[in-house]
């Protein structure tokens, strides 16, 4: 009997020494707080990542923030309640002209389209003339700007004058669209792809519409965006999140059954939809930041900001584009001076070594 309680005595200090082993190993990591919208996109990923365990894989803990709207995403990040969330390199670029450094690394090259009803015909973008065009993101969203752009090279003229032009929400946008009250919606890709699920057609996509400016490869739109400060202070640990970020995709990419598990995070009503969202999802994933990438933001930005175009280069020699770091702001046009030092190149340059 006292052999078997001497066991026992020992099986439960081993026990405790397990566990105080792993409670120091969990506790060791370094905690990267992630801001995303509760029922957004991002948590496909961030679901992956912990369910696999890929941040203790890659050495540090995720921990995901909720939040409730695009604009409580900036608040937590600017407020230091976050160190990442996903946003575009517009507005990155628009902070560092306001003297507030934040980074920029690849998260999607999605951004969404132009969609038309079926019933509208539509068949190019000459038959938008008259038409009730929805626009997500309001009047300065890059993607409307891109379109009206589009519109002033092939048709001659702004399609914001030519068409009926109504700003509302997303969700709004496509309920519009599907009742027979617009034409067409200018919507982000995730709900692109539940209009296409529903039957409705694109007219032209993002893509399309940069291939005619002569930008022919995929650029990463959306990115993720933190304080630069903070992530020069630790960048093995930002480069961690990166890796752990780019094998999820991978797997989301791979893996039907991985989309099963996430299945109930799509809030898909139907097969179609979700095997719409996962292909635009799919459609979307990025390299890491490339030099070509940085060309081409700077190409869009000229764009979307015609009064920088006398300013953009056709060709950035590699090292010199990966050797920018914080320049100097433009302080007379605090908004529309492109700065290449948002991007993170330190990822690359970790996965070349």
């Amino acid at each position: 009997m006292n052999a078997v309680r001497g066991l026992i005595k020992h099986c439960l200090c081993l026990c405790a020494v397990l566990l105080g082993i792993a409670s120091f190993s969990v506790n060791a990591a370094e905690v990267l707080r992630v801001g995303a919208l509760k029922y957004g996109t991002v948590n496909w990923e961030l679901d992956v990542i912990k369910r696999h365990n890929l941040d203790y894989k890659h050495g540090f803990e995720l921990a995901v923030v909720e939040l409730g709207s695009p604009q409580a995403t900036v608040i937590a990040l600017q407020g230091g309640r976050v160190d990442l969330v996903v946003n575009d390199w517009v507005w990155v670029n628009k902070q560092k002209n306001s003297r507030r450094e934040y980074g920029y690394s690849p998260y999607s090259t999605a951004i969404g389209g132009l969609v038309v009803s079926p019933a509208a015909n539509i068949y190019s973008l000459a038959d938008l003339r008259g038409k009730r065009i929805g626009v997500a993101g309001g009047p300065v969203d890059k993607g409307w700007l891109l379109f009206r752009a589009y519109s002033k090279k092939v048709l001659g003229v702004d399609l914001n004058e030519i068409s009926d032009i109504k700003f509302a929400a997303p969700p709004l946008l496509n309920h519009l669209l599907l009742a027979g009250e617009l034409d067409a919606v200018i919507n982000y890709w995730h709900y692109n792809a539940r209009l296409i699920a529903a039957g409705m057609k694109t007219l032209l996509s993002t893509e399309e519409l940069l291939g005619v400016f002569g930008i022919e490869h995929k650029v990463p739109m959306l990115g993720w965006v933190f304080e630069r400060s903070s992530a020069e202070r630790r960048p093995e640990l930002m480069n961690a999140f990166f890796a752990a970020s780019f094998e999820a995709k991978s797997i989301l990419a791979e893996s039907d059954t991985e989309w099963e598990a996430i299945r109930p995070l799509l809030k898909a009503d139907s097969n179609a939809v979700f095997s719409a969202l996962k292909a635009a999802y799919r459609a979307g994933i990025p390299e890491p930041l490339s030099p070509a990438d940085a060309v081409a933001i700077r190409k869009i930005y000229g764009i979307l900001y015609p009064s920088t175009a006398s300013t953009l280069v056709e060709e950035v020699d590699a090292t010199t584009m990966m050797s920018l770091k914080n320049t100097e702001p433009n302080r007379k046009d605090k908004n529309n001076n492109f700065d290449e030092g948002m991007f993170w190149w330190q990822f690359l340059q970790r996965q070349e070594s």
